[in-house]
């Protein structure tokens, strides 16, 4: 088996799969993925499992809504596993399953969050679009801190969201000092990879799209011509 014939066809395959869009409507496996959750919503509330179909139908919102953004699509990976944590396992009741699962909620979703609220209020000139006025280390540093800034926000928002359907919804959810304390300690860790995660971004030169022009043209033309080559 000749590796170095095969890795240009790997490579197309992969650019195919993941980077290309198929179309318009349905554009890659995270499409795909996403209609996992008005699947799965539709399918709980036929068995009649409402609060299940619920807890997939808000998440199944969420990550629609993100994909509307046109978010890079590391941190679309990333909300979208957020997402799956949160919604799947709230209706396959797996947070009571595994002793991690809770954690990894915790840590992924203020990651995926903070640099997602970053680029919402840079859509919106609240902040500097990744690209835009990085000339250095302070400026990325601030960037940085903004989003973990607000990566934190939203983890202690959930611990609030946590409170209010134990106590008003009756979820019954595990709720105590050392939970939300390590909760919150979970939230920060994810809040700081994802203000990391944008700094370098940035300091790349990317913009806050979903694949920078430049890389898209790169990854798009090297297959080809690389397959030319053999």
């Amino acid at each position: 088996m000749n590796r170095a014939s095969d890795a240009p066809a790997l490579k197309q395959a992969f650019t195919v799969v993941f980077l290309r869009d198929w179309h318009p409507v349905l554009r890659d496996p995270l499409d795909l993925f996403r209609l996992s959750f008005p699947i799965g919503a539709l399918i709980f509330a036929v068995q009649g499992d409402w609060d299940a179909a619920v807890r997939l139908f808000l998440p199944g919102l969420a990550v629609f809504a993100v994909r509307a953004i046109d978010v890079p699509r590391a941190v679309d990976w990333v909300f979208c596993a957020a997402m799956f944590f949160q919604g799947w396992g709230n209706a396959l009741h797996l947070f009571n399953r595994f002793w991690w699962y809770d954690n990894s909620v915790h840590i992924t979703l203020p990651m995926s969050l903070a640099p997602i609220l970053y680029i919402g209020f840079a859509r919106l000139d609240v902040v500097p679009d990744t690209a835009d006025r990085v000339g250095d280390k302070a400026e990325l540093l601030g960037m940085a801190l903004i989003t973990g800034c607000l990566g934190v926000t939203a983890a202690s928002f959930y611990e609030i969201y946590e409170w209010a359907v134990d106590h008003w919804f009756a979820q019954h959810l595990f709720i105590g000092e050392t939970d939300t304390i390590t909760d919150l300690a979970d939230g920060f860790l994810g809040a700081a990879i994802g203000g990391v995660f944008l700094a370098v971004w940035a300091a790349a030169e990317y913009t806050s799209r979903r694949l920078p022009a430049r890389v898209e043209r790169r990854v798009l033309a090297d297959a080809p011509a690389a397959a030319q080559r053999r």
